[in-house]
């Protein structure tokens, strides 16, 4: 049980505890982000727009991946300065034009999927001796582009959750207006509706940004 500031949003309060909260540790207490260092997110989804926030409220310059221009927008209002759509794009493309923005690669990176190529796309857009920060989970383990994380000298970081204990410093930063974790959330449904809102997230229907079950 975490107590919440009383002013917080209840529909925030209810996306904290996954998706917000992992990014959260993911950035701050694993990758330890760095005002004005470059961070790629790939996958613009409700984990990556918690970690394009987080990242943005940090100070650093934040890219988001992916191939829902929807997520994109929204990537842009959580503070990312530059967007890449990747739905067209080859992998080598995405690299190269992360690459080419940052001036030689990102500082951190996130991935947020869970799919073997876009974890590859993350730390290939890294600078030398840059943080990959792994928030997607895999049906099976991947490969790993293991030449560039050798001779880039590279740090490859796990995120799962976040311990109670650490919660009071997010949500001071909650509290202080940096973070505005309810902006995710892009539709309210009833739970009558949450049969078919799962159907659409299976099949990539309406799912940008956080749909919230509001019983009642």
């Amino acid at each position: 049980m975490i107590p919440v500031p009383d002013a917080l949003d209840p529909g925030a309060a209810a996306i904290l505890g996954c998706r917000f909260a992992t990014s959260f540790r993911g950035l701050v207490g694993q990758a330890h982000v760095q005002a004005d260092e470059w961070v790629v997110v790939v996958g613009c989804g409700g984990v990556g727009l918690s970690a394009v926030m987080i990242a943005a409220a940090l100070g650093a310059r934040v890219i988001g991946v992916d191939v829902s221009g929807e997520a994109l927008a929204l990537a842009t209002a959580s503070g990312a300065e530059h967007v890449i759509d990747s739905g067209g794009l080859t992998d080598a493309e995405v690299v190269a034009a992360v690459r080419d923005l940052t001036g030689g690669g990102a500082g951190v990176s996130v991935e947020a999927l869970g799919r073997e190529n876009t974890t590859a796309v993350a730390i290939r857009s890294l600078a030398r001796r840059g943080r990959h920060v792994q928030i997607g989970l895999f049906s099976s383990d991947p490969r790993m582009p293991m030449a560039e994380i050798i001779a880039g000298e590279l740090t490859v970081l796990g995120s799962h959750g976040m311990a109670a204990r650490h919660y009071p410093g997010m949500l001071d930063i909650i509290a202080s207006g940096r973070l505005r974790p309810e902006e995710l959330i892009t539709r309210r449904i009833g739970l009558e509706e949450a049969p078919e809102a799962m159907i659409d997230l299976a099949n990539a229907r309406n799912t940008a940004g956080v749909t919230l079950i509001v019983p009642g």
